[in-house]
């Protein structure tokens, strides 16, 4: 008797068993077993796959919701002082034209505008440019030999550096006297340069490192006869050699003539820096500052763009055919939670804004096409954005208004939106003693002049100023604006610690876990099944081989006997 190992079937590799002992195909027999065990399992893998695609398919409108919600936060403004808002809304854009036709502006004068600059208009003409002061000494046949000076040189350019001792002995060249110089340059404010005049004339040459500062010398003898042996001063302390005057930078804003020592000036123009390129008198740069349009179109077309790109993804999952059903690809067809999704984001973009201007999307151009697919009217968004740029701003963002000067709201976080009047009672000092709506003042806490909504109550987020000095009524008005909409109405859907779509996709994939740990079971039972059935096979063989031979045998003796 010989015993084989062999594997029944790709699917299922047998224990030792006795095969070839007779016409009995146990191998065939074991693996037909495995097989109808594992169909269940196969079914299950198929759920498994389903349940993959489907995981997938929440995964990848989680991030199309992220990227709409986003692209949403973008557009959004928090009610807090202008001064700390840092939003697209509040962004600035300068523009410069020059009254010379063959003049280009920007090579005249460059400026950087921040978003506190106020919008306006102003003139600019650039008289005189400042310059950096410049001193020429005498002349040396050689830049690197000794010049046998000694002393101590003292120098400083302008108020705001010091003025310092450089000790100068009779064996430095003017290489070293520069290098000497140089090292003390943070100190005073002067650099130091040998220049080259001709092929035996050797200059050395001082440098204010800022304009309109002048270099001056200590007026004590010893340094001034320095000073003058080097060549920079005369006897009597005047400049010997003056190559660049200290210039002061000469310009007019509106006609007003502006005198600064620098060309970099950021103390003229709130919020503005104006950079002095060139002098150009006569000339007329006009300087225009203006809200950010630009940004704006952009970050409105980065939201249509984010919401086309989610558009797309459900008509795929919605893809139907009449008397086909759903097409292959909608994974997600017939899902609630998708369909929550689509009506949440179309009431959204249906928000409308109490204004008599631009109400809503459809008001700049922005519309559905036949496929629900937003497309912008670039024209209509533009001159939108030019001619009515706040009423555009309240349409998308979280806008106050108080109709009061004594009243404004530092901070709202868009919880809160709608309309209330409060009630301000101060004491004989003008300190606020209460603040209340609708005779209930446990509402508002009050901090100094701060009026800030209680925990726990409707107002929760939202803190006002109060300036006034007398009690007040107050009506306060908070609208919230479809960014701000966009982005409340996606945040219970996309929320990685408790939002709809998270939860659902760790339902699925508990699902999915469950079942490979069903399929994991089958698969253990059958081949225990398998191996039974190997063993039992194995020894019903070996009985039908034990009985063949004794067929035989007793065939055997029946034929001799006969």
């Amino acid at each position: 008797m010989s015993t084989v190992n062999s594997s029944t079937s790709s699917s299922y590799v047998s224990s030792s068993y006795v095969s070839g002992l007779t016409d009995l195909d146990t191998a065939e027999l074991v693996e037909d077993a495995y097989n109808a065990k594992m169909e269940v399992a196969d079914t299950i893998e198929t759920e498994v796959d389903e349940l993959e695609l489907e995981i997938a398919a929440f995964e990848d409108l989680q991030d199309l919701l992220e990227a709409l919600e986003d692209a949403a936060e973008v557009l959004t403004a928090s009610a807090e002082l202008d001064s700390l808002r840092d939003d697209v809304w509040v962004g600035k854009s300068a523009y410069l034209s020059s009254s010379d036709a063959n003049t280009t502006a920007s090579d005249v004068l460059g400026v950087l505008v921040e978003d506190e600059a106020a919008v306006g208009s102003y003139t600019i003409e650039i008289k005189q440019m400042a310059t950096a002061h410049k001193l020429g000494g005498d002349t040396y046949a050689d830049a690197s030999s000794a010049a046998g000076l000694s002393g101590t040189l003292n120098l400083v350019a302008g108020d705001d550096y010091t003025a310092t001792d450089i000790e100068i002995s009779d064996d430095m060249s003017l290489d070293d006297i520069a290098d000497a110089i140089n090292d003390q340059s943070s100190a005073t404010g002067v650099r130091a340069s040998v220049l080259q005049v001709s092929d035996d004339e050797y200059m050395l040459v001082l440098s204010a490192i800022d304009t309109g500062q002048e270099i001056t010398f200590d007026t004590d003898g010893t340094d001034t006869t320095l000073a003058a042996s080097l060549g920079f001063v005369n006897d009597d302390g005047g400049y010997a050699n003056e190559l660049v005057a200290a210039d002061q930078a000469i310009f007019s804003v509106d006609g007003v003539e502006v005198t600064r020592s620098s060309n970099t000036v950021d103390d003229v123009i709130d919020g503005v820096t104006l950079y002095l390129y060139a002098e150009e008198e006569g000339t007329e740069i006009t300087l225009e500052i203006d809200e950010d349009a630009s940004s704006v179109y952009d970050a409105i077309e980065a939201f249509v763009d984010a919401y086309n790109e989610l558009r797309s993804f459900v008509i795929t999952n919605q893809s139907y055919e009449a008397g086909q059903g759903a097409d292959e690809d909608a994974v997600l067809f017939g899902d609630s939670l998708l369909s929550s999704v689509v009506s949440s984001v179309y009431d959204t973009l249906s928000f409308t804004e109490d204004s008599e201007t631009y109400a809503s999307l459809s008001s700049i151009g922005i519309t559905f096409d036949e496929s629900n697919y937003l497309v912008i009217d670039s024209e209509t968004l533009e001159d939108a954005l030019v001619s009515n740029f706040d009423e555009v701003a309240d349409l998308f963002s979280l806008s106050t208004d108080t109709g009061s000067d004594t009243l404004l709201v530092s901070e709202a976080d868009g919880t809160y939106t709608g309309t209330f009047t409060i009630d301000i009672e101060v004491d004989a000092e003008g300190n606020i003693t209460s603040a209340s709506v609708g005779g209930d003042s446990s509402l508002f806490t009050i901090s100094g002049n701060n009026i800030i909504g209680a925990e726990g109550s409707v107002y929760e987020g939202v803190e006002l100023y109060f300036g006034g000095d007398s009690s007040e009524s107050v009506d306060v008005t908070i609208s919230s604006g479809l960014g701000n909409e966009m982005v409340k109405a996606l945040d219970k859907y996309t929320n990685s610690s408790d939002g709809l779509i998270s939860a659902r996709i760790e339902r699925l994939e508990e699902q999915t876990t469950n079942l490979e740990d069903e399929i994991e079971d089958v698969t253990t039972a059958a081949e225990a099944y398998a191996e039974d059935l190997t063993e039992r096979y194995s020894a019903l063989e070996t009985k039908m081989y034990q009985l063949q031979l004794l067929r035989e045998q007793l065939e055997a003796l029946w034929g001799e006997d006969e």
